[in-house]
């Protein structure tokens, strides 16, 4: 079952992506598939492809309400649509997380509102520019003294393998209070002080993404970041402009990566030229 499972996913160009992307993103709008699944397809075509991999037993959509009158139709991985996707991703816990997302409230606003910031840097970096990581891979434990569990999870994390840096997104609609912010952000620099965790941790990058933007709520979260010893790592931007500064970050960072192997080749040059 798992070896037909997998051929259904992968019988056409981009089906496969399609499975994958919901495992990372777990509940999504079919325009919001389609960008990430079928980029430049039309729509008519899309919708007949997701119509396809419905009807294979890999997806399913469920409709909910969301606000007092908005009723939208979400799609998501069923338990074999998990199995292929994480024979795909080579990580067979994506079967686990299929039905954790919540699809009613407050949650599930937030959660299509973190889609589209993910789809909007997917599209101006590129498809193959980072790894978006699985909901499990952000989400982070560790033990301490007595213990006691410790854990912190992001709305969106993006590791950039070239420019070796990492990006954590925390997605603010100013519901969250600025003191449920400051433990938070102690929670990341816990976090980046345990060596168990993934090495992407502690050279991760922190942005708090505003909508609406709010100069006051910005001080008060890099005011917040300071007390926490992470300065240096956060940063606080309106949603309108996370892509631009984003591009421009890892162009910087990939651009001092290479000046930092182009020094190292000159210090060899210069030493074996001592020698």
């Amino acid at each position: 079952m798992t070896e037909l499972t997998v051929r259904q996913a992968i019988q056409a160009d981009r089906d496969a992506f399609v499975l994958t992307w919901l495992a990372r993103l777990q509940l999504a709008t079919a325009e919001q598939i389609s960008a990430l699944g079928w980029p430049g397809v039309s729509r008519s075509m899309a919708m007949r492809r997701l119509r396809r991999t419905r009807q294979t037993g890999l997806l399913e959509f469920v409709a909910t309400q969301m606000g007092a009158s908005r009723r939208v139709v979400l799609y998501r991985l069923t338990p074999p649509g998990a199995v292929a996707a994480g024979q795909l991703l080579g990580d067979p816990q994506v079967t686990h997380g299929v039905r954790v997302a919540a699809i009613e409230g407050i949650h599930l606003e937030h959660r299509l509102r973190v889609n589209d910031m993910v789809i909007g840097l997917v599209e101006r970096l590129g498809p193959g520019a980072a790894e978006v990581l699985l909901p499990h891979q952000r989400r982070l434990r560790w033990q301490v003294s007595g213990g006691a569990w410790h854990e912190v999870t992001s709305d969106a994390v993006l590791v950039f393998h070239e420019a070796e840096m990492a990006l954590v997104v925390e997605y603010d609609r100013g519901l969250r209070s600025l003191e449920g912010i400051a433990g938070q952000l102690q929670r990341y620099r816990e976090a980046g002080e345990q060596p168990d965790l993934p090495s992407w941790v502690a050279r991760s990058s922190i942005v708090y993404v505003l909508h609406p933007p709010s100069p006051a709520r910005a001080t008060s979260i890099l005011h917040a970041a300071a007390e926490a010893g992470l300065e240096a790592r956060v940063t606080v931007i309106a949603a309108h402009d996370l892509a631009v500064v984003t591009a421009d970050a890892i162009a910087k960072a990939h651009a001092a990566k290479i000046g930092r192997r182009s020094d190292a080749t000159t210090s060899l040059v210069a030493v074996g030229q001592d020698s």
